[in-house]
């Protein structure tokens, strides 16, 4: 293989190129893994905004106009689908790796 994949699309893919290229190389799509690996998910519907919770993983989400106004609850939590997941990593692994670096 010449030069740094385009694609990276299995866990020996982020392993080869942990293990071949420079950190700061192959740290920016490690750290994509992470940084993909949260989502917001509807959680219900509110009767107003005082009714929800907003906090770091709490959020409320406001539509309409006016008196049509309505509110819902959202919360972040790990989302099921993400590349971190499908791949067979797990958080853990991916913050060993990139909090210690490694690579050529």
């Amino acid at each position: 293989m010449r030069g740094y994949p385009k694609n990276l699309n299995t866990k020996k893919d982020y392993e080869y190129v942990r293990a071949n290229f420079p950190a700061e190389e192959w740290k920016p799509d490690w750290q994509k893994l992470l940084d993909t690996m949260k989502d917001w998910f509807f959680e219900g519907n509110l009767e107003s905004e005082d009714d929800g919770v907003v906090d770091e993983t709490h959020k409320i989400v406001e539509s309409g106009q006016g008196e049509e106004k309505t509110y819902a609850q959202y919360v972040l939590e790990v989302n099921p689908t993400c590349k971190l997941l499908q791949l067979g990593f797990t958080e853990a692994e991916v913050m060993a790796a990139l909090s210690e670096g490694g690579g050529v």
